[in-house]
């Protein structure tokens, strides 16, 4: 469902927009064309089954949907060396405990297994959904 406005402006201007995240995989949520961030606080990346089947019946696809991140070249796990993504200290998720700064929090790129397995012991409360689809 769409927002009705931006959770951190309050503007009403709300795009479908995509992001690719390190590994290749597309995220879809709401993003606010005003304040350029993504609208909702925590962001909920909305399902691929069900968004395709919207845009299809519009006679539209997932790859039309225009991109704001593009986070595809892949560096090296700090912990193994296998091919990882930027992994945030301060999780998105927990935005509202963090405030506005938890993007200034530091980052390092995690291979999934070390980001699954970072989430299972430090935040174990809070649910891990890889809703995101290969490209």
């Amino acid at each position: 469902m769409r927002p009705q406005q931006c959770a951190h402006c309050k503007s009403r201007n709300i795009k479908l927009r995509k992001n690719i995240i390190a590994s290749g995989a597309f995220q879809f949520g709401w993003y606010c064309m005003s304040c350029e961030r993504w609208a909702e606080k925590p962001v909920h990346w909305l399902k691929h089954d069900s968004l395709r089947e919207k845009l299809e019946a519009q006679g539209n696809t997932l790859e039309e949907i225009p991109t704001v991140g593009d986070y595809s070249g892949l560096q090296p796990c700090v912990i193994c060396g296998e091919p990882g993504e930027i992994h945030h200290w301060a999780p998105q998720a927990l935005q509202e405990a963090f405030g506005e700064e938890w993007i200034k929090w530091p980052t390092a790129p995690l291979c999934l297994k070390h980001h699954r397995l970072w989430h299972r012991v430090v935040t174990p409360a809070l649910v891990y959904h890889n809703n995101t689809e290969k490209r």
